[in-house]
């Protein structure tokens, strides 16, 4: 089928092979030798046999007894090395066969039959040689299905293994004869364009494989649609890039393809610079959690009725080196990918919780403020995550009710599994807070499963524009449900006094942004002065600096107003 093999001879430019009588005759003759070998065997006792019933004839000429007695041993000599070479040609065969298999489960996927990952890579090489000797262009093609984790999560993983088949028999129905088709890994493939002659050819592709996707899938009697992101990396015969390089390259396309929700993208110069930079942030990162380079900042949470500090969100920053300090947003996702989130999310935890204990020990007025720390998605899929947490508040001396973890709302949706954790560690005594409420797929339906959670945070981009109705819509409805579910909500992202005038509106005391103070090192807080309750509003000064009370009472926060300090102090 086409995309699945490729033999090593030369191809036509529409992916027909090229043999020439000759070739085909000695492959012939190869492939049936098996069968040759036993019939000369047989031959040769036809003519044992053949030569004793000719001497029969001349039977003067020697013994009668000895001329019988020859004739039977060639007889049976010529039997029985048929039938040994019988037995040595189906033992052959059979091994042959084991082996031919065995090289093809090296190759392919075992669910699909595709290319598997080594293939891929192997067969690409072998590609791009083959361009630069034709000089044709080459196209590599990485695709991504968009709602697979939902359709697996939802319907099973068979469904979703049946999903992959029917993936993988379209994009071989639906590319050329000569490219070629690999499964690259989860639900993400590869597709190979060759002997191209123009760029063009390569869009074509992509858009006729999106095409393809438009049909509904039939899962378990009921019809799926299944869209997919594609990546594209094009290779001109004077390129420099390996196999390894350009499904790199296709890789990143496709991520700015999902964003832009745009079917599929071309890596090109800008994206190459981004990609380079982001294997200088995993080199360094590698570097930053060895030297300590990573510290926690603190964004405070106002309860505006109650005029008082509520709590704080832990943040973390990378004191790098060379830029400075950087933010999360440049960092965390590929702490992600490269499996160092969890190591820096325990960072912060360990962090957030010493530090909480210490503003604890300095002020009475401390000890009901709370610590929010997020929670990234490799630490949801842990089941020891909750003896880590016990572990930590045991080792810091924080109560554990002044402890809240926050995880998105996606990360939740995406791993239902995850909520034993979650169980595990609300029996612990800790609150747990839905990060960035709204922006998720879960909606409301799943909010019912969510008995442990204590706390919603209303998204940023909600707050940023309350003149919409739509957005106004939202915020009224989730003020509506945490009131019917008791659950406390915090608004994000504020930044205006108009802005904390109408969410007071709605009934949302708990506020967060930049109004109040931006996130700041830990010995920029003045326990002091920072936890006792305010008579006045908690508002900004009237120079506009942020800052946690108006002017008046604005010198007890003076230490607050400087946000890029260097490293704190670490703790304990």
């Amino acid at each position: 089928m086409a995309g699945i093999c490729f033999n090593k001879q030369p191809l036509l430019r529409d992916g027909i092979s090229q043999e020439s009588p000759k070739r085909a005759v000695l492959r012939i003759v190869q492939g049936n030798k098996l069968l040759v070998s036993p019939g000369l065997v047989m031959a040769g006792g036809v003519a044992a046999v053949a030569v004793w019933l000719a001497a029969l004839f001349f039977f003067d000429l020697i013994d009668e007894a000895d001329l019988l007695l020859a004739g039977l041993s060639g007889l049976a000599g010529g039997i029985g090395g048929m039938a040994m070479t019988l037995w040595q040609n189906h033992t052959t065969r059979h091994d042959q066969e084991y082996i031919a298999l065995q090289e093809h489960q090296a190759k392919h996927d075992p669910l699909t039959g595709l290319f598997n990952r080594n293939a891929l890579f192997a067969e690409l090489e072998q590609s791009i040689i083959r361009a630069k000797a034709t000089d044709t262009v080459l196209g590599v093609l990485f695709l991504d299905l968009d709602r697979f984790k939902v359709i697996n999560d939802s319907m099973g993983h068979e469904a979703g293994d049946d999903l992959l088949r029917i993936v993988a028999e379209r994009l071989e129905g639906t590319v050329r004869g000569g490219d070629l088709v690999a499964r690259f890994g989860g639900d993400e493939f590869v597709v190979v364009c060759r002997d191209l002659l123009s760029e063009q050819s390569v869009l074509a592709v992509a858009k006729q494989i999106l095409k393809s996707f438009a049909e509904p899938v039939s899962l378990y009697g009921g019809a799926q649609v299944v869209s997919t992101s594609i990546g594209i990396a094009i290779a001109r015969p004077d390129d420099a890039r390996r196999s390894d390089d350009l499904v790199r390259d296709a890789d990143a396309a496709m991520y700015k393809a999902k964003r832009a929700k745009s079917g599929f993208a071309v890596f090109d110069e800008v994206q190459r610079l981004q990609v380079i930079d982001r294997l200088d942030i995993e080199r360094d990162l590698v570097t930053a959690l060895a030297q300590e380079q990573l510290v926690v900042f603190y964004q405070p949470l106002i309860d505006v009725s109650g005029k008082r500090l509520y709590g704080f969100e832990a943040l973390v920053r990378w004191n790098h080196p060379t830029r400075g300090l950087i933010g999360p947003g440049d960092f965390l996702d590929v702490a992600e990918e490269t499996g160092m989130m969890a190591k820096i999310g325990e960072l912060v935890l360990r962090e957030a919780c010493a530090q909480a204990a210490v503003w604890n020990h300095l002020s009475p007025d401390a000890q009901g403020v709370k610590m929010g720390v997020n929670i990234a998605e490799q630490q949801l899929l842990d089941g020891n995550f909750p003896y880590l947490v016990a572990d930590v508040l045991e080792w810091s001396g924080l109560p554990p009710e002044q402890l809240v973890l926050e995880i998105t709302e996606n990360v939740i949706v995406d791993h239902l599994a995850g909520l034993s954790v979650l169980r595990d560690i609300r029996d612990l005594g800790v609150s747990l807070a839905i990060d960035d409420f709204g922006t998720g797929q879960s909606s409301l339906g799943y909010i019912k499963q969510f008995d442990m959670v204590s706390t919603l945070k209303v998204d940023k981009t909600f707050v940023d524009d309350m003149s919409s109705g739509v957005n106004r819509a939202i915020i009224e409805a989730v003020v509506a449900m945490a009131r019917a579910l008791d659950l406390q909500v915090v608004a994000e992202g504020v930044e205006s006094e108009h802005q904390v005038k109408e969410l007071l509106e709605f009934g949302v005391n708990i506020m967060q942004g930049y109004l109040f103070n931006k996130p700041v090192a830990g010995d920029a807080i003045d326990p002091s002065s920072w936890f006792s309750a305010r008579s006045g509003q908690l508002l900004a000064g009237e120079d506009g600096a942020p800052g946690l009370l108006p002017a008046e009472v604005n010198t007890a926060f003076t230490r607050t107003l400087d946000h890029t300090r260097s490293r704190p102090k670490r703790l304990g």
